[in-house]
């Protein structure tokens, strides 16, 4: 499977069956929505129980507040690099004069790329790149497929 773990946890099992045998395709709608959720709950827990028996067993020193300076300071200032890039990129998606980052190419139309990107192709989209880096244009998989065949 070629898609983000995102996408493929969304899919249904007639997707996976398209792809694979319907065995595996029931050992991967198991993985992705019960299995892997699972592990990642057990982990937390588990990291919960860890953090309260350090508390449980820590001296009166180790609990004092000049022991939790270091690591409050270090999630404060992680904290606030969050919260300036996203204000930075609130702006930037405001400011209406910057450069989009995928230009409409003169054939293909605003409407096309934008039914190719909400339509029936979902996230399945092929970008083009011109020798600069930009995307040129953006085609559909079942276009590309067309085009490659």
């Amino acid at each position: 499977m070629n898609f983000p773990i995102i996408d493929v946890s969304k899919q249904s099992i007639a997707q996976f069956t398209r792809e694979s045998s319907k065995a595996q395709a029931m050992r991967s709608v198991a993985w992705y929505r019960v299995v892997r959720p699972a592990l990642v709950l057990c982990m937390w827990v588990l990291a919960a129980v860890y953090f309260r028996w350090c508390l449980a067993n820590a001296s009166p020193e180790e609990l004092s507040l000049d022991a939790f300076m270091p690591g409050i300071t270090g999630i404060a200032a992680v904290a606030a690099a969050m919260i300036i890039w996203t204000f930075g990129r609130q702006m930037d998606a405001m400011n209406t004069n910057r450069a989009r980052r995928m230009p409409v190419s003169d054939d293909v139309s605003y409407d096309a790329t934008r039914e190719i990107a909400v339509g029936n192709a979902g996230r399945c989209l092929v970008a083009y790149h011109d020798d600069d880096g930009t995307i040129s244009h953006v085609v559909s998989m079942p276009e590309f497929e067309r085009q490659a065949a």
